[in-house]
């Protein structure tokens, strides 16, 4: 790609209006409509173009790509280097609307949504005295990019205010001033958690003072310490937002809200009270959408796994299980696979607790126990629904499994998730459950078992010689390379100095043949059936993660946390 930019010619042959009805994208008509509107309202022709209806967003831009010649840039996948952050202005970078994406000797290559400005160009070049070439983005997505990327680097300094003044323990009068105070850290809380990626947020009252802490990669980490005089505001803060009684502090309590970020991007936050010892805890889960749109084939399936996995879910009938312990990534699997399965042939409906992602044409919807719409309940009144695809959010009873297992032996096909160590153990739970060995091998497509595994940060790993009891831990040969682990470099941006940053998915895939369906039929324990699907070509957990070694992508210390 990097030479791509170089070589890019940023010369139009024609203007935009022309190539739009040159390739179909809008009429003649449109085209007059569309120069009138610009005229008018004085914006550019491709904004008069978008707020008309004519074309969307992304289509714009591809076209202005292929238009002037230039990269088109989707900032989402796309990963920057930290250095080139720490080189630029962020304020600049803001006001142009403008992302460096890296350097090559004395020019700098940045993303724009508006490459033919030459002002925001020469902006940029007089400061950071480099040459600089354009590539292609939208708006939002340079927005988004620079929130995320920036945020990271953001001191939290603003949150080491002084303590809010209290005349007793018991007053929780505020001034106007103090009010605005903790309505600011409570943003500034919600927006830093986002912006680091974090999945939950945990608020602790401590005898003395409150403790923050984010969980981040699957790990909860120190985010800040406050003074104990914001806990009672703090957390009534959070209990408005999310519609929970703040006078009750005796019970446990749940509630949600929406966030707006910034103008383009907002999160759901699923909130948690809990009475202890030196006052309430709350806890947040933080429900990025963007999460839930992660496509299938960048969640770490291996070539021959993935392709295994997507013939499995492409069945007419059947039961398909994902399985593994709380916070491996079920649901986000789920997720992705739905999406690719998500077409206007199909009727897919799910019964989930809760929703965690808002999927666009899937008819979604959550237990609540007190109106009796248990995961059984559902299940029954969806075969009433005339669905191709059911996605039922756990196994949790012997009832709901008979469901499951009906819906799969008519016609359906069936996701689930169930938590067991490994593929092969999916089978016994379900006969400790009562389930008839038989019915599972007739109605068992594929199980899944699934952990997420940190990815080592790739500015600071370093190479290493392994000692012969690490290797001994996970079953692994001694390599004929060295391999990598995390450094102890605390003043790491790019990781914070964890040694990690970003997780990736370690998989295995069981997809049982007519030899193993009889075997479970007469009763064969997890270790023959462990054997036979290894034999039919099956990688374990543990295998797959050393290959991830072997590629230094993780470390032996991150296999043996997660197994």
């Amino acid at each position: 790609m990097k030479t791509e930019f170089k070589k890019t010619a940023q010369a139009m042959t024609i203007n935009l209006g022309e190539f739009l009805v040159q390739e179909y994208l809008i009429t003649e008509e449109q085209l007059e409509e569309a120069l009138v509107y610009k005229d008018e309202t004085r914006c550019r022709f491709g904004d008069a173009c978008v707020r008309l209806g004519f074309i969307d967003q992304n289509t714009l831009t591809d076209m202005l790509s292929r238009q002037l010649r230039i990269p088109r840039v989707e900032l989402e996948y796309y990963e920057i280097d930290s250095d080139i952050l720490d080189f630029v202005d962020k304020d600049l970078v803001s006001e142009l609307n403008m992302l460096p994406l890296y350097r090559i000797d004395n020019e700098l290559v940045v993303s724009t949504d508006d490459p033919l400005n030459v002002s925001i160009i020469d902006s940029m070049q007089r400061s950071t005295k480099l040459k600089v070439m354009t590539a292609i983005s939208t708006k939002e997505e340079i927005q988004k990019a620079i929130q995320s990327y920036f945020a990271i680097y953001t001191s939290a300094s603003d949150l080491d205010e002084q303590p809010i003044q209290e005349e007793s323990n018991e007053s929780l009068e505020l001034t106007e001033e103090e009010a605005e105070k903790i309505v600011n850290v409570a943003d500034r809380i919600l927006k830093d958690s986002v912006e680091l990626g974090a999945s939950d947020i945990h608020i602790e009252q401590k005898e003395k003072n409150i403790r923050v802490r984010l969980r981040v990669d699957g790990m909860l980490q120190k985010y800040r310490e406050l003074p104990k005089s914001h806990a009672s505001p703090l957390i009534s803060r959070y209990k408005v937002l999310s519609g929970i009684d703040i006078a009750e502090t005796r019970k446990p309590q749940d509630g949600r809200f929406k966030y707006q970020i910034n103008k383009v991007r907002s999160v759901d936050l699923r909130v948690s009270t809990y009475p202890a010892a030196h006052g309430e805890k709350v806890v947040m889960r933080i429900l990025d959408e963007a999460r839930g749109k992660i496509p299938l084939d960048r969640l770490g399936f291996s070539k021959n796994v993935l392709e295994s996995w997507q013939k499995s879910c492409s069945l007419p009938n059947g039961i398909v299980l994902v399985t593994g312990p709380t916070g491996s990534g079920k649901s986000t699997t789920l997720y992705a696979t739905l999406n690719i399965m998500n077409t206007i042939e199909k009727n897919i409906i799910t019964i989930e607790d809760p929703i965690e992602y808002k999927l666009d044409g899937i008819i979604q919807a959550q237990v609540n126990e007190k109106a009796e719409m248990t995961f059984a309940a559902a299940l029954r009144s969806m075969l009433r629904q005339d669905p191709d695809i059911i996605m039922v959010g756990e196994m949790r009873d012997r009832e709901t499994i008979s469901l499951a297992i009906r819906a799969a032996l008519t016609g359906h096909l069936v996701f689930s998730t169930l938590h067991t160590n490994d593929a092969v153990s999916s089978y016994t739970r379900l006969i400790d459950m009562g389930t008839d060995p038989f019915l599972l091998s007739s109605s068992i497509r594929a199980i899944l078992a699934q952990r997420l595994l940190r990815v080592l940060c790739t500015k600071c790993k370093i190479e290493y010689e392994p000692l012969e009891k690490e290797l001994n831990s996970i079953n692994m040969k001694k390599p004929e390379t060295l391999i990598y682990k995390k450094s102890n470099k605390k003043n790491c941006k790019n990781c914070r100095g964890t040694g990690y940053r970003g997780r990736i998915g370690l998989y295995e895939l069981l997809v049982p043949s007519q030899e193993i369906n009889l075997m479970i039929t007469e009763g064969a324990n997890d270790i023959q059936i462990q054997k036979a699907a290894s034999e039919k070509g099956m990688k374990r957990l543990t295998d797959e993660g050393q290959d991830m070694i072997l590629k230094g992508i993780t470390s032996i210390e991150e296999l043996n946390r997660v197994l």
